[in-house]
């Protein structure tokens, strides 16, 4: 008997697909797996700053990645650089590095909103409800 979670993941590319539909063109971030930051944590910490993300993806055992609005991409990849996300992949702005060395590590702006921005999508549900759950 097949195990379910042999089988493909189709939720989170569908989550994709309708992130770009309703938003028009996305940037893929990733970052390494097991890096201090769960995807949760940074689905929480750029929701604080009016990020919302969609598909998801394990990418292996190494890696995370997600999709941001092309409009977003480069305040998330700021918010990001100052939370020490360790991103993998060229930056779309140099000075995001800059920043993260003028500031002590960890050193986040002020969230426009400590809850942020709520949940939107099924997805985001889920991962609100794991979040709980598993805290």
């Amino acid at each position: 008997m097949k195990n379910l979670f042999d089988s493909p993941d189709i939720i989170h590319p569908l989550d994709g697909l309708i992130g770009k539909w309703l938003h028009g063109p996305m940037h893929r971030f990733s970052f390494a797996r097991g890096c201090g930051f769960t995807g949760a944590e940074i689905e929480l910490l750029l929701r604080q700053y009016g990020v919302r993300i969609w598909g998801r993806e394990i990418e292996d055992d190494y890696e995370l990645a997600f999709l941001v609005k092309q409009k977003q991409a480069i305040w998330a990849e700021y918010v990001l650089c100052r939370a020490d996300v360790p991103l993998t992949g060229k930056l779309l702005d140099p000075r995001n590095e800059r920043y993260r060395q003028r500031h002590a590590p960890g050193a986040l702006p002020k969230p426009w909103s400590t809850r942020g921005i709520g949940p939107h999508s099924f997805v985001d549900h889920v991962v609100d409800w794991l979040n709980r759950i598993l805290g």
